[in-house]
């Protein structure tokens, strides 16, 4: 099928007429249009043959990022700045997806053009994903700051912007039984799993990088990724390091492996696998438990809190902050944890009560 045409004018690709109720036929420039992005809609006029049409069609198809002052313009500055080449892979790939989301959605408008009603028109959009919703917006809120010493505009619309609320199910520990089915009936390569989060306290990513050369004589040496690859060493009980020791795993080899080709597992390829596992029949008695991966990092701190350690130092054995810690044991057994501080208590009571002292008498 061929364009358009309109007065014997063959019309450019991405313009289109428009037939208004007095009859009369305006023409837009309307790049992506019926696509998933498309872009801003630009006013050409009504005459495809009078000079202006063609010099605002120019205008509009001179890509946004060469135009002064546009969003587009402040995204392409950005992508080249340090700041943005020195974050991490994931945050680039997170700031990549919303930045590129952003320029699709209207690359082409001025950046003083917008107004902090945009931004909540953009949230509202999005609110089928407030998580991904949120992200745009500190995404947003970071370019625009980045904008404004260079002179895109003089302040920072999205500051004061509210984020969407969000379901804070959060990663709750695994209960107790739910660990124990794991441990006697999961694989290997997911009993290790479970087992090296519940005594390390690390997220997925950082489990599956774990080898047998990163042992100390008391614990096992890490870089958290999320903290840049930070070193940390996370002290492991004696029995710990027994059981870990016991699974035979040679020096430069990972502790988590594929199971059918022994190779080193991706954080994603893990989940999946975890996944797959639970919705098998074998895996039926816990179906309905809620035990993400994620959730063995609150139940090492669960764990540490119900021995009696503080919250400063489980931040410490885990490397995060105590902020942190509180945040995770929002969904911790209440009772639980108070049962075994009184018992703590009860125990220390009795060795002050029952404490052995000698005294010396004379007999009269």
């Amino acid at each position: 099928m061929g364009r358009k045409r309109t007065n014997n004018v063959m019309l450019p690709k991405d313009v289109q007429p428009v037939r208004k109720p007095n009859g009369r036929i305006y023409y837009y420039y309307a790049p992506g249009r019926g696509t998933k992005y498309p872009g801003v809609r630009v006013p050409l006029g009504k005459d495809p043959q009078d000079p202006d049409f063609w010099r605002r069609l120019r205008e509009a198809r001179e890509p946004a990022q060469n135009r002064d002052g546009t969003l587009a313009a402040l995204i392409a500055e950005f992508k080249t700045n340090p700041a943005f080449a020195d974050l991490r892979p994931a945050s680039k790939r997170g700031y990549t997806h919303f930045l590129n989301r952003l320029e699709a959605d209207g690359g082409d408008r001025p950046v003083t053009a917008m107004t902090r009603r945009d931004i909540y028109q953009l949230l509202d959009r999005m609110s089928d994903t407030p998580v991904a919703a949120n992200y745009m917006l500190s995404v947003l809120r970071t370019l625009l700051e980045f904008g404004v010493p260079r002179g895109y505009r003089d302040d920072n619309p999205a500051i004061g912007v509210r984020r969407l609320k969000v379901d804070d199910s959060g990663h709750s520990p695994w209960p107790e039984a739910g660990y124990a089915f794991v441990m006697q009936h999961a694989p290997a390569h997911l009993r290790r799993m479970a087992f090296l989060g519940r005594a390390t306290g690390q997220r997925i990513s950082d489990l599956v990088k774990m080898r047998a050369a990163d042992l100390a004589h008391d614990g096992i040496n890490l870089r958290i990724g999320k903290l840049r690859d930070k070193p940390h060493m996370v002290p492991l009980t004696a029995a710990q390091m027994a059981e870990i020791k016991s699974w035979g795993v040679r020096d430069l080899d990972c502790m988590i492996t594929t199971p059918k080709i022994g190779k080193r597992c991706s954080a994603t390829y893990l989940n999946h696998l975890w996944n797959d596992w639970r919705g098998t029949e074998e895996a039926a008695p816990i179906r309905a438990l809620r035990m993400t991966i994620h959730g063995l990092r609150a139940t090492a701190i669960d764990d540490r809190r119900r021995a009696g350690t503080e919250d400063g130092a489980i931040a410490d054995e885990i490397g995060m902050s105590v902020k942190m810690v509180s945040r995770y044991l929002r969904f911790a057994d209440k009772i639980a944890s108070a049962r075994a501080s009184r018992d703590r208590r009860e125990r220390k009571m009795t060795e002050y009560e029952n404490s052995t002292v000698g005294l010396k008498t004379n007999a009269v």
